[in-house]
């Protein structure tokens, strides 16, 4: 494949799942998972652009079905795992890259182990207990704009509603003023679909949700901001299962749950970590 041909144009999984060639050369091909859920690529636009010329190989964005403007309404929430292993199944040494909800959808396939390459999840979490601590986080920093958007979504939730929601709340993302206005603005013209928010969060935000995959050979790299509030790293830090030889967890100093964003130098140094150490092998 020729990755020079791919700029600019996109390919399609056969579930829906959309690919964009953002840079680089047929060796690694590195997949970015957007967080959300509904949100488009453009909410690692940022991230990626960062990275170019710092990791060998190929980036890629991966918005999945109903995901930002990959509108596919036939196309229902289970289809996302599909998409995802056929995404990474289609490039050989895929390593996937997951921020926040899509990070958890990784950790219910345990099918990717024999698939990847290597893994990276940035701001996520193994299970459900990341809750109850965010809502109470959430109750004492709440104000009159959190409120308004919040009653107007539970009272329309559209695409519309739920944008607001969002932007109201970024300040829950970011963590000094320059990353917050940074932030809003980036959120304000975000694609985003409620229909692909209301299904994944049955799923993603409830007691349901546990990992079932722990990689056991698979090279990966667990990054979280030290000032994350809805998914701290403690969530793996304390947890002996990710206590192993594959697995780095790695905070970024002063940074919030889009760490690229408050500490780009930290994040640019675990990826470029990350690619000397791991990525050359399984």
């Amino acid at each position: 494949m020729k990755v020079a041909s791919l700029m600019k144009q996109y390919l399609w999984t056969l579930d829906g799942g959309r690919l964009s060639c953002q840079s680089g050369e047929n060796t690694i091909n590195w997949l970015f998972l957007p967080g959300g859920p509904g949100l488009g690529s453009e909410a690692i636009a940022g991230l990626t652009e960062l990275l170019k010329n710092k990791i060998p190989g190929t980036i890629w964005h991966l918005d999945l079905p109903n995901d930002g403007s990959n509108i596919l309404k036939d196309k229902p929430i289970a289809k996302l795992h599909h998409s995802i292993l056929q995404a990474t199944s289609a490039f050989e040494k895929v390593i996937l890259v997951a921020h926040s909800t899509p990070g958890m959808y990784v950790q219910t396939m345990p099918e990717l182990e024999n698939i990847l390459a290597g893994l990276v999840l940035i701001g996520t979490a193994p299970d459900s207990s990341w809750q109850e601590p965010f809502v109470e986080y959430c109750k004492n920093h709440t104000d009159d704009f959190i409120l308004k958007a919040e009653e107007k979504y539970a009272n329309s939730p559209d695409d519309e509603s739920l944008k607001q929601l969002l932007v109201a709340c970024a300040k829950y993302c970011f963590i000094n003023e320059r990353s917050l206005c940074e932030g809003k603005a980036l959120f304000e013209k975000l694609p985003i679909n409620n229909t692909a928010h209301m299904q994944s969060s049955e799923l993603f935000d409830s007691k349901k949700y546990k990992a079932t995959w722990v990689p056991q050979k698979t090279p990966t790299l667990i990054i979280t901001g030290s000032h994350d509030h809805i998914t701290p790293i403690s969530h793996f830090k304390n947890n002996t299962l990710y206590q192993r030889n594959n697995i780095l967890i790695k905070e970024i100093a002063d940074a919030g749950h889009y760490p690229w964003f408050e500490n780009p130098k930290e994040i640019i140094d675990s990826f470029e970590y990350f690619s000397r150490k791991f990525s050359t092998h399984k």
